[in-house]
């Protein structure tokens, strides 16, 4: 009889001890900054695919213009490099369409993050803000569905709302969080990081779109060749080393329509490289889809 109390008391003391299961709270989780990261890079990845397939295999018929052979062009413009050809085309519209969820997603967590740091007063300057970025995303994916050789009307004005969109973003997000923080809030070092970047990268974005625009508009004004805005003595000799001297000579070749490509990249990649400061800003964000499959973040 006292032999079977001692199992009855060992069995009770083990089931008190043995640890519970945990309650499965969550069925995927992953960190904003990856889903950032792995975005950028999936459309980076892609835009410099179609950019250097159409160079190499697409060049004299990507760059041709209204000017014609006269006027000889080193880089396609975006919108045929990615656009004017079935590969290209095919990989950046899914690409464009797969990531827009993601980007959709990380708009609304921004809307709580800005809505928790921003003013009450400055709230409708929020509101705008998600707005604009919903629109850019949209209006990119539209652009990217209609091609500027197929529907150039459409593209047109997609091309145009995005860019309107994308500026007013930057130049309102960098403001708002420079200027419109509610007082007790203390920033991160990693906010910090991210306000001085954001900075940066909208102030050399609008830069690189004034100068991209003005050499469209000049291209189709004057249609100019390589070789108006420097010559052999543009600088004195003695300052010439072979540096110097290769420079001189590839701009010295290149055309205006040339640069307008080149900083119409410079625009597409410091967009980019802006949006990527939500690793910064969203650090310790992440997306939860729990047992009922619902997506949420914490």
């Amino acid at each position: 009889m006292n032999d079977l109390r001692k199992i009855s008391s060992m069995i009770q003391n083990y089931s008190v001890s043995c640890p519970e299961k945990p309650d499965k709270r969550y069925l995927f989780q992953i960190k904003v900054y990856w889903l950032a990261i792995i975005t950028l890079l999936s459309v980076l990845v892609t835009f410099v695919f179609c950019v250097l397939w159409t160079i190499l295999f697409k060049l004299e018929d990507a760059t041709s213009t209204h000017c014609g052979y006269r006027v000889k062009n080193y880089l396609p413009t975006i919108s045929t490099a990615v656009g004017n050809y079935p590969v290209q085309r095919f990989i950046w519209t899914l690409v464009i369409i797969a990531h827009s969820p993601i980007r959709l997603i990380v708009v609304a967590i921004y809307y709580q993050y800005y809505t928790n740091i921003i003013k009450p007063s400055l709230h409708w300057c929020v509101v705008l803000l998600r707005f604009l970025t919903t629109v850019e995303v949209c209006s990119l994916v539209v652009l990217s569905i209609f091609t500027s050789s197929d529907y150039y009307s459409i593209h047109e004005k997609s091309f145009v709302t995005f860019i309107c969109a994308s500026e007013l973003n930057m130049l309102i997000s960098s403001i708002l969080l420079k200027k419109g923080r509610i007082t007790k809030t203390v920033m991160t070092k990693l906010e910090i990081r991210s306000l001085k970047y954001k900075i940066y990268f909208t102030i050399f974005n609008m830069t690189s779109f004034a100068i991209a625009g003005y050499c469209f508009l000049r291209h189709n004004a004057y249609c100019e060749s390589g070789g108006l805005y420097l010559n052999k003595n543009t600088f004195p000799m003695y300052t010439v080393h072979i540096n110097i001297l290769y420079l001189l000579i590839v701009l010295y070749i290149i055309s205006v329509y040339t640069f307008f490509a080149l900083f119409e990249y410079l625009v597409v990649l410091s967009n980019m490289t802006f949006h990527l400061t939500a690793v910064w800003d969203l650090a310790g964000v992440s997306l939860v889809v729990d047992d009922n499959l619902n997506l949420t973040y914490r």
